[in-house]
């Protein structure tokens, strides 16, 4: 994690970093990734950031804690009216928040998509975290999903079938990956689209693949 020199800075520094620092990740695996090309970017003296964080490492499982709990705080801003939605509406109110945050966090969802494939990384990733689970749990609570069945694989189904899910969108639609990376533009082109898929994404989720 970040030393105390790191909080001291700036926060426009921070998020400078933090943003340089989640495109090369984004862009590159982890061990492909250069610290040298973030530092040369963020234009700072190689030993001013060593003092930010201890290696390569130390960064990398900053930026995931730092981009889950983003992906976390968005994907669960719900409107004081949205609250009281049925448990459906809510449920595809979520998966929408999930693709909404992969179109205008375009490297952030990236640089998550590359650390899930990290065997070196995964237990930092959302099939282990507690925040995760603690969704799943008001989805029980709320008796949309069955209390019998294993929190760890309604994650692993839920959240990381959405990236599969922007995949499918993407070729669905014909979104290529330069159109995509513009973010909020392209969501509001394709909305109609996205809205009816999504429509059909959460029937699947909810009700199954059984004859009704």
């Amino acid at each position: 994690m970040p030393n105390k020199t790191f909080f001291n800075l700036p926060q426009e520094r921070q998020e400078e970093i933090i943003r340089v620092s989640i495109g090369e990740f984004a862009s590159h695996d982890f061990d492909s990734a250069s610290l040298n090309r973030i530092i040369n970017n963020l234009e700072v003296a190689k030993g001013s950031f060593y003092r930010y964080f201890d290696n390569k490492t130390d960064l990398y499982i900053f930026l995931i804690d730092y981009t889950i709990k983003k992906q976390l705080d968005y994907i669960t801003d719900f409107e004081a009216e949205e609250e009281h939605l049925d448990s459906i509406l809510i449920a595809k109110k979520l998966v929408l928040h999930v693709l909404q945050f992969d179109f205008m966090y375009y490297n952030y969802a990236n640089f998550i998509f590359r650390a899930c494939k990290s065997e070196q990384f995964k237990s930092y990733l959302p099939m282990k975290r507690k925040e995760f689970i603690d969704i799943v749990d008001v989805f029980q609570n709320k008796k949309l999903i069955r209390k019998d069945l294993d929190k760890s694989i309604l994650v692993f189904y839920i959240f990381r079938n959405m990236v599969l899910l922007r995949d499918f969108i993407m070729e669905k639609l014909n979104i290529p990956e330069a159109e995509f990376s513009k973010g909020y533009i392209t969501y509001k082109k394709h909305e109609k689209s996205i809205n009816e898929t999504i429509e059909k994404y959460c029937d699947l989720l909810l009700n199954g693949i059984k004859q009704k």
